[in-house]
């Protein structure tokens, strides 16, 4: 069993095309992006976000739901977990690929499994109502629930949002100079409560999700390599943030920022800067990632560290790193990271 997620719009998109490579479905369009940015117009008024209604399914190439989050008992054990659903429609053929993993900070072990297949009818329009491989979610409007398991742990978890959800870019939207365009929500804290099972032993656990929700048809926008962080402050604010790099430079960075009250920002290029910090070498892959960041958002700055180092998900392809970090600083919090591409 193996696993994988896609935290920011074109990310998990390109990291879903490579999962379908290694299922042998072609995609079309895989040629390198050069590109030295990716212009954003306004959205026109049909293609804007609007909810619940967009909380189901689309009649879009590629299409995810991503839940990540941050999870404890009431002696204080902390849990990391993450479930995914991809449905990329290829010629009248529906393909599913959905990733679990949980992360054990007090045994220091990452749990994950990737499953794919080919799916037979459609999804609601109107819900979240996702299955796959007996991993499913349920819900729509901020309040969902979800059932995940893994080796020997067996999650169940019922989440509410906590704020309006962040709609990225421009009301939702963006459109690529090169072509293609994506749909892209998410919802920065939501309150997480539910059981986790560890063999015989089961646990109450509480904590706080992050649920991103993206479709589209993203025309050439493949083979690029991204950082990604989704940021939850003690102080009730969350920052979205990433950077996207072609043949080792960057190329765009961008994000969101949501205060502990009022409407979230997006944030501009000069208002972020995402600088690694060390390397990690995975003793399974070679692959060698940053061992922690360094992050300037605004007027502060942010280090996130990796609760522990070994949260890669290592496939015979792909390879990437995602898992859940500690927040320190000009302020503290709990954040998810994802990164891409650093075995090539």
């Amino acid at each position: 069993m193996e696993k994988k997620s896609f935290r920011f719009h074109i990310p998990r998109y390109i990291a879903f095309v490579l999962l379908c490579g290694a299922v042998a479905v072609p995609m079309p369009g895989c040629s390198r992006c050069e590109r030295e940015a990716v212009e954003t117009v306004p959205a026109p008024a049909g293609e804007r976000v609007q909810l619940p209604r967009d909380d189901g399914a689309h009649d879009s190439l590629l299409e995810w739901w991503y839940w990540a989050g941050h999870l404890k008992t009431g002696a204080g054990r902390w849990f990391g977990f993450e479930l995914v659903f991809f449905e990329v429609h290829l010629v009248g053929v529906t393909l599913q690929v959905t990733h679990h993993a949980i992360t054990d900070i007090q045994d220091r072990s990452f749990h994950y499994r990737i499953e794919m297949g080919r799916r037979l009818g459609r999804v609601s329009a109107q819900a979240i109502d996702l299955s796959h491989a007996g991993l499913w979610a349920k819900g729509a409007d901020g309040r969902d629930r979800l059932h995940g398991r893994v080796d020997e742990y067996r999650l169940d978890l019922e989440l509410v949002s906590q704020k309006a959800p962040v709609l990225q870019y421009d009301r939702g939207y963006i459109e690529f100079d090169f072509g293609g365009h994506t749909h892209y929500y998410s919802r920065g804290r939501m309150d997480a409560r539910g059981t986790l099972r560890i063999g015989d032993q089961e646990l109450a656990v509480t904590g706080s999700a992050w649920f991103d929700h993206q479709w589209g048809d993203m025309g050439n926008v493949l083979e690029q390599s991204w950082d990604w962080f989704g940021i939850q402050l003690d102080d009730g604010r969350e920052i979205m943030a990433f950077r996207m790099r072609v043949s080792g430079e960057e190329k765009l960075r961008g994000g969101s920022y949501s205060p502990a009250e009022g409407p979230p920002l997006r944030l501009k290029t000069d208002e972020i800067e995402i600088t690694p910090q060390g390397e990690w070498k995975s003793p399974h892959t070679g692959c060698v990632y940053p061992r922690q960041w360094l992050l300037r958002i605004k007027d502060q700055e942010l280090i996130i560290k990796p609760a522990i180092e070994d949260q890669e998900l290592y496939t015979s392809f792909p390879r990437y790193w995602e898992g859940v970090a500690e927040v320190s600083g000009s302020a503290t919090g709990r954040a998810l990271i994802e990164l891409n591409s650093y075995c090539r």
